[in-house]
């Protein structure tokens, strides 16, 4: 009989337009190819009505805590329990942990995986899969901690909650956005959250984190070597063909109402855009992504049109094979930046600061085709190099080559293996080994 599997999550796998997608897609793709679709459940917290995204595999709803219920749980675990968090109390409810345990008991899965502690919490002791799995993405008392730091030197305007604000009650939302709220809610989360991390991973056969040096860092702090790191599986791609536009052209791809994502591109063109038109006139910044923030538009503004704001695009192709660099200027922020992996799978040379390659094993002068740089007031002379036609051709082809070899579809699917103790499937009519 064949096994089955579970994954538990407030997010959709589809559309694949962010890292954590990324990572809750290709964890789904590869149980499908493994266990066959009739055997893959995804069940999905959301409200009532919701549409259902087309994704394979099994789709179950469970319904997502409402405002009253989520102040309730707020309210009555918070102030007594300095274990437990504010980002458990928003999936906290009775109801929700009951449909849980039922859809549990009544599928009985071999293989459960649990979307981040606010889910996690939720595992019922028994019935209990052969392998139980939590995906904790990255770890959030880093992020919490490195927003407060930048946050001391006063030039960011900080929303805290950036994309967890869909999923609190509209009276914190405004609340939480007044500095004299936020900094001492996002001290007290960091501990919290801190202490519920060590405390989770306990309770898993393995805890899945995206960035290498977390998983040493929980390691450390659980006392447990049950942390490992999981690369996203990102959809196959070959490579376009490059025609590298002249003049030159910078692109920076990600959601602009993440914190880390528009203080990065914001402190970009303050530190480094006047020079670069100065010694390239014509050159052209592309911003793809969604809800720029005011700070961002008064700055676009001033560089008009040496930059351009475009919003989402679905296909990604166009914009790389015409991609001069892509830029990864990140101050801050925590896991693994996988807009910038895309763009090395497409063989585009890539400009990043220390934070930006956290978790990724490139080198810092080029030889994975990319480089590293903190300075962002340096970054024009890095890209006078980087656009140089011959220069750039060879960090390309480093590019490529280094993706292959890290996150290569192969070596993610292996890695995946060894997570669940699965193997491929045998072909209909083919010896089973050992036979």
């Amino acid at each position: 009989m064949p096994e089955t599997a579970l994954i538990i999550s407030a997010t959709a796998p589809v559309p694949v337009d962010n890292g954590k997608r990324v990572v809750l897609h290709g964890l789904l793709e590869y149980l499908v190819e493994r266990l066959g679709p009739e055997n893959v459940h995804y069940a999905i917290v959301d409200s009532p009505g919701g549409a259902r995204p087309d994704f394979p595999g099994v789709a179950h709803r469970l319904d997502r805590p409402g405002a009253v219920s989520q102040l309730a749980t707020l309210a009555r675990r918070v102030p007594t329990d300095r274990s437990y968090t504010v980002q458990e109390a928003m999936f906290g409810a009775a109801s929700l942990r009951d449909q849980i345990h039922h859809l549990v008991t009544w599928l009985q899965p071999d293989i459960e995986v649990y979307d981040t502690l606010r889910l996690g919490q939720h595992a019922p002791e028994s019935p209990r899969g052969r392998r139980r799995i939590l995906y904790l993405d990255d770890l959030f008392s880093v992020r919490y901690d490195r927003i407060l730091a930048v946050d001391e030197r006063g030039d960011v305007d900080i929303n805290p909650l950036g994309e967890f604000a869909a999923n609190v009650p509209a009276p914190l939302r405004s609340l939480i956005r007044h500095r004299a709220v936020y900094r001492p809610v996002l001290r007290m989360e960091r501990d919290r959250i801190r202490r519920a991390e060590a405390r989770v991973v306990h309770g898993f056969d393995e805890s899945l984190l995206v960035n290498v040096d977390e998983v040493h860092r929980l390691r450390r702090l659980a006392g447990t070597d049950r942390v490992r790191v999981v690369h996203g599986m990102l959809p196959a791609v070959t490579p376009p063909e490059r025609a590298p536009a002249d003049p030159p052209e910078l692109v920076f791809l990600g959601r602009l109402n993440i914190p880390h994502n528009d203080d990065a591109i914001c402190s970009f063109i303050r530190a480094a855009m006047g020079e670069l038109v100065r010694r390239h006139p014509d050159i052209r910044l592309r911003i793809i992504g969604k809800d720029p923030s005011d700070a961002l538009l008064a700055l676009v503004g001033q560089y008009s049109p040496n930059i351009v704001l475009e919003g989402f695009v679905a296909d990604l192709d166009d914009v790389f094979a015409t991609a001069t660099v892509s830029l990864a200027p990140l101050r801050f922020g925590s896991g693994v930046k996988i807009k910038m992996l895309d763009a090395l799978a497409r063989g585009v040379p890539t400009l990043a600061t220390t934070v930006s390659v956290e978790g990724v094993p490139v080198g810092h002068d080029g030889g994975s085709g990319c480089y590293v740089e903190d300075d962002l007031t340096r970054w024009p002379d890095l890209i006078d190099e980087m656009v140089d036609g011959a220069h750039n051709s060879l960090l390309s082809k480093a590019a490529v080559e280094f993706f292959q070899s890290v996150y290569g579809r192969e070596v993610v699917t292996a890695q995946y293996d060894d997570i669940f103790g699965l193997s491929a499937p045998v072909a209909a009519g083919a010896p089973r080994p050992g036979a």
